[in-house]
């Protein structure tokens, strides 16, 4: 039903870019929030979120990163999918305001954010391939 090829990876995992960069179109960002922004871009021009936009059990203020897999639907509509990213936008934004996500981890903490994810996406990219 899905072909690897042809799906997008929108992250800011530097992992996530280096392990999939040649198998499927991968954009690197550089925060959360770009992901979610060029996420919903994605999302209105008619593409699939194959991958929830919060995955994972930690709070989009717990972690520095994210990725998420994207597929292009053609001309089927796709409110639910548009409904699901703004409302994790919003929610990013709203724990944001809580307790705002810290600029720099130790770089043991933050490959531990990074497995995280990138664990996320190596559970899913069998599935599509």
């Amino acid at each position: 039903m899905w072909e690897l090829e042809k799906a997008t990876i929108v992250t800011n995992n530097p992992r996530v870019y280096d392990k999939y960069k040649d198998e499927t179109h991968v954009i690197l960002l550089k925060k959360y929030e770009e992901v979610l922004l060029k996420v919903r871009d994605l999302v209105y021009d008619r593409h699939v979120l194959l991958t929830h936009p919060q995955a994972s059990s930690l709070k989009p203020n717990q972690t520095p990163y994210r990725s998420v897999v994207v597929y292009p639907q053609g001309a089927d509509d796709n409110m639910k999918d548009i409904m699901l990213i703004e409302k994790c936008i919003e929610t990013y934004r709203q724990w944001q305001d809580i307790a705002p996500t810290p600029e720099k981890y130790a770089d043991n903490v933050a490959y531990d954010f990074q497995t995280i994810d990138l664990s996320v996406i190596d559970n899913i990219i069998p599935r599509i391939s």
